[in-house]
């Protein structure tokens, strides 16, 4: 697995991320999905850095794949090319996922996800996807994969005694956005992640 990415496995006593959420700092003002073609300072991935060249002609192009919409947030799945005008042979390729919260803040964050990261990501989401509670002794758990560009996907115990699994989905480092899903709905995260994946492949086949 790539060494930048990191399988973490939690172990808790009843605290849910639910909870977490609850306090997280002020976000970004909620924008449209190209919010994220200005990358937060302290870039860590390839295509922000990218992206906030300044000094020459940056082309951004972009296809929009989907994602999933409730009144517990939203998720965007984007595939993103991004060129230096003046050299073609100066380009990366990536994803960002676009994370807005429910409820009344409706905050908005973007995350961004080099492509040799993908394969790591949709490994890791199979991992957890599958995770139960027999990985812990304790009553509660979280399984949480990461990637370098502050993009997360968190299984956790619902508190009580159900035994139900809900997902949380973060995006950004500053203040980090969340929006949650059900367990059933991983599958849905995964085709469009090996979608956007594919249409990379595509664009870098085109471009030779």
């Amino acid at each position: 697995m790539c060494k930048s990415l990191a399988v973490l496995l939690l172990f808790t006593a009843g605290i849910s991320p639910l909870a977490e959420a609850a306090s997280l700092q002020p976000a970004v003002s909620p924008g449209a999905t190209e919010q994220a073609d200005t990358p937060p300072k302290g870039a860590v991935t390839k295509i922000e850095a990218f992206t906030a060249r300044t000094g020459v002609v940056v082309i951004k192009g972009f296809t929009k794949l989907g994602g999933l919409q409730s009144s517990l947030g939203r998720i965007i799945i984007n595939a993103r090319e991004i060129r230096d005008a003046s050299n073609p042979k100066q380009v990366t390729y990536g994803i960002t996922v676009d994370v807005k919260e429910g409820g009344r803040s409706e905050r908005e964050n973007t995350a961004y996800i080099d492509e040799d990261e993908i394969d790591s990501l949709i490994k890791g989401i199979d991992y957890i996807s599958k995770i139960d509670k027999s990985v812990s002794t304790l009553f509660n758990f979280e399984a949480q994969y990461s990637t370098k560009g502050d993009f997360s996907v968190t299984v956790f115990s619902e508190p009580g005694n159900s035994g139900s699994l809900s997902v949380a989905i973060s995006a950004g480092r500053i203040g980090k956005t969340t929006a949650f899903i059900k367990l059933s709905e991983m599958e849905d995260i995964r085709s469009l992640l090996v979608e956007a994946k594919n249409v990379i492949v595509k664009a870098k086949a085109s471009a030779k």
